[in-house]
């Protein structure tokens, strides 16, 4: 509760761009989102959107990855107790997590990737307890976290290796195990057949309005990459245009490891400190000693999509999936911290207790001075702002040519607002479809919304307004 009222205080307050208007749009309409499909996220993004009818519909989104990255934050605790922490310093460590720079900060917009996460953490969580009491229940509960997980993000399935070695920690019975990992399987291909089915339904009925431009189907929004054909689903699944495979073949290779120590390395140690790398790794050589099948399967879990950022350039956003690396170094500092109020009593426990309560104090002071920026979010207005220039500025029936950044949020006003009236919102560059605007333009004028001014044989171009990005009409 605690991570989730700083999270609420400094959450993003409505549309966004880029990518997060486009998963603030796509559950709400249940449409298909950029790859990866996301299928669970937008499963879940629809129930949420539409039964929690507080707010607008992008702030409702931004306060489930809120909700979520605050679970991850008990997840922290949760383990740690599970390992035989005490209470408060489970507490402790979740905080230090939670208002961590990074963690924090996705914990403010909506993002398929920190929801997804948040299930991993747990599956982490039951995965401990499985390896420590052996409960059946635990299992079950972990195999339904992860199946969880990669039915909203499949690139959670980096963090399953882990969380494999922390199962087997304690051999578990190959029958049951065997039954239960079909029965997970089934349910995550469940809920990926939603992306050919929903597509499917979207080109029958032609709900997508480009459709009806004769632009072929699997534009975004409504239908992003028309995954109702087989090459089609195989593609938004794996994102196969970004050329993932390369990454994953190119994780342990120097370029990746370099990539790690020159990026995740001083931006985990600006956001916890100089004092919790160290404790981590005090607390980690502990783990080792005691349970080293644990220890082994959470420094998977923390490093392998790490390695997997620093092989992916294609990546804007690579600190994504940076919350894994903290989640396991702040487990081991919490498990350090542990071990030093087990081991020592009288004065000297109290002194060690002091200096890393001191830590974890100034570390808070400073994650609270290094986010106030965030708690302007709630005031920005910037996407409702472009949303309405656009309306403003365009002639009813047209079709607005926008690159990806600008057009999600248009797609926002379109499909969720519907402030754009019988406007079609196209994604792509202004000479994506130049052969097409002739044929368009007696029944639509054609708006193209660019940085730099364009220039199209044929064409009278001519600038609507003074504004930025500048919003050209052709003639």
């Amino acid at each position: 509760m605690v991570p989730l009222g700083v999270y609420l205080a400094s959450l993003r307050g409505d549309v966004s761009f880029w990518d997060t208007a486009d998963l603030q749009t796509v559950p709400y309409i249940l449409g298909i989102p950029y790859p990866t499909g996301f299928p669970g996220y937008v499963l879940l993004g629809w129930l949420w959107s539409h039964g929690f009818a507080i707010g607008s519909v992008a702030w409702r989104l931004n306060v489930l990855a809120a909700v979520a990255s605050a679970g991850t934050a008990a997840a922290v605790a949760a383990l740690l107790i599970s390992l035989g922490t005490a209470t408060a310093i489970g507490f402790a460590a979740a905080l230090a997590y939670a208002l961590a720079g990074v963690p924090w900060m996705h914990a403010t917009y909506v993002d398929a990737h920190p929801i997804a996460f948040c299930a991993v953490a747990w599956a982490a969580v039951y995965a401990v307890r499985w390896s420590r009491n052996m409960l059946w229940f635990d299992a079950v509960a972990c195999v339904v976290a992860a199946a969880l997980a990669l039915a909203c993000d499949n690139s959670t399935v980096l963090a399953l290796p882990g969380i494999a070695v922390v199962v087997l920690a304690r051999r578990p019975p190959l029958l049951r195990s065997a039954l239960l990992a079909a029965c997970a399987a089934v349910a995550v291909l469940a809920v990926y057949a939603y992306l050919p089915l929903r597509s499917a339904a979207v080109t029958a009925a032609r709900i997508d309005p480009t459709l009806a431009l004769g632009v072929l189907p699997g534009r975004p929004f409504w239908d992003d990459g028309h995954p109702a054909t087989w090459a089609g689903f195989v593609r938004v699944v794996t994102g196969s245009d970004f050329s993932p495979h390369q990454a994953v073949a190119g994780m342990f290779s120097s370029h990746a490891i370099h990539e790690v120590v020159e990026a995740f390395g001083p931006l985990a140690a600006h956001d916890l400190g100089g004092f919790f790398p160290w404790l981590a790794l005090f607390g980690g050589v502990l783990l080792w000693w005691r349970m080293p099948l644990v220890l082994a399967g959470l420094l998977l879990l923390g490093l392998v999509p790490v390695l997997f950022a620093g092989a992916y350039p294609v990546e804007s956003e690579a600190t994504r999936y940076y919350l894994p690396g903290y989640f396991a170094i702040v487990l081991g500092a919490g498990y350090g911290v542990a071990v030093l109020d087990a081991g020592m009593a009288g004065a000297q426990r109290y002194a060690a207790l002091a200096v890393v309560g001191v830590a974890w104090a100034a570390l808070l002071g400073e994650d609270f001075s290094n986010s106030a920026p965030l708690f302007a979010q709630p005031a920005n207005t910037d996407g409702r702002e472009w949303i309405r220039r656009v309306v403003s500025s365009t002639p009813a029936h047209a079709i607005v040519v926008a690159p990806w950044n600008y057009a999600t949020t248009l797609a926002y006003g379109a499909y969720v607002l519907h402030d754009l009236g019988d406007r079609i919102v196209l994604t792509g560059n202004a000479h994506q479809y130049e052969r097409a605007y002739r044929r368009w333009m007696p029944q639509h004028p054609i708006v193209i919304v660019s940085d730099d001014p364009e220039t199209f044989k044929g064409f009278h171009v001519h600038q609507i307004d003074d504004g930025s990005p500048h919003l050209y009409a052709l003639r």
